[in-house]
């Protein structure tokens, strides 16, 4: 008898769980959702997030405003979404990074990806390129690594900061060469340094300074996705001189672990259908990217395959930072 009244207890809390989550997803949204992105002004994943949010808000019924919180490699800013309140009114959009890369390199990180965030659904993959300043020596990879085994220490690369994935492109290229660099870190963009020689080269994504290069303002040395990339067709790969070097990306939307699951598919939904509208794919693909659109289980799954790797690569390489 008691298992019984268990049994029905446990079912009424399961019904009302699932009525209750059921209604919020019916008034949800019903005020303006903000985003945050963990990283700097005008930087590929804020110019991602104010493109795709825009047509988001239309297909929502409310405003979803774009707010950046720079520092510490995107920590400050998944932090502040991972401590919000899991109400679906402050969503992440983020990249790779702060979900595979950032966990196993620091020691004390204030939030864990898998514990803290849900994933809504993967918007794009993206790669990356080592570009220079138009004096720079170094017309290839293979230029690069005569020069920095000749003269180690003399070649700089910029980044957005330690523990970025600029640092970890520069760091990766160096143990695979056998070759020594300056890392020089900044807290925002730093095109405006890399034109005006401050500093020699860096890793930057392909969308980000696709419109320097076809300007001329700064120049290609490889590309870091396994195969050449149809924007830039005359381009080789690093792995063309760096066997097995490869570095790409991807950006994606989170919220705040507890957010109730009708809210979450109510807004993968969302994402989906304006990533996936024909203007919008074609808008992603002009600016370099690869346009997806995955269910919140295919983004999850693929952090958990992704953080494996880079925990297994960073704990080979003995690197840590602090935050």
């Amino acid at each position: 008898m008691k298992y019984v009244q268990r049994a029905t207890r446990w079912l009424l809390l399961a019904a009302a769980v699932a009525v209750g989550s059921t209604g919020q997803a019916q008034t949800y949204p019903s005020k303006p959702i903000r985003v945050i992105v963990p990283s700097s002004p005008g930087g590929s994943p804020d110019v991602l997030a104010r493109l795709i949010s825009a047509p988001l808000g239309e297909e929502l019924g409310q405003p979803v405003v774009v707010e950046t919180v720079t520092g510490a490699a995107g920590i400050i800013g998944t932090d502040k979404v991972a401590k919000s309140t899991p109400d679906g009114y402050t969503l992440l959009y983020g990249f790779n990074q702060v979900a595979t890369m950032n966990p196993p390199l620091y020691k004390k990180l204030p939030y864990q990806p898998e514990r803290d965030l849900v994933p809504l659904g993967l918007t794009l993959n993206l790669s990356y390129m080592w570009i220079a300043t138009n004096e720079f020596e170094a017309n290839s990879i293979a230029d690069l690594t005569r020069i920095n085994r000749a003269k180690p220490g003399t070649v700089n690369y910029a980044s957005t900061g330690p523990g970025s994935a600029a640092h970890l492109g520069g760091l990766m290229l160096e143990r695979m060469t056998g070759a020594q660099m300056v890392h020089v870190p900044y807290r925002g963009n730093t095109n405006s340094d890399l034109m005006a020689g401050v500093v020699q080269l860096k890793l930057d994504p392909v969308a980000a300074s696709l419109g320097l290069v076809k300007a001329g303002k700064v120049k290609v040395l490889a590309v870091s996705s396994p195969k050449r990339l149809a924007v830039l067709p005359d381009v080789p790969t690093v792995a063309e001189s760096v066997p097995g070097y490869e570095m790409t990306g991807w950006q994606g939307f989170w919220a705040p672990a507890g957010t109730p699951p009708a809210i979450v598919q109510r807004l993968n939904a969302a994402i989906v259908k304006v990533v996936h509208k024909p203007e919008m794919n074609k808008r992603i693909q002009e600016l370099g990217y690869e346009p997806l659109g995955s269910t919140p289980k295919e983004m999850a799954d693929r952090i958990h395959r992704e953080l494996g790797e880079w925990t297994a690569i960073l704990k080979q390489a003995n690197i840590t930072l602090e935050p």
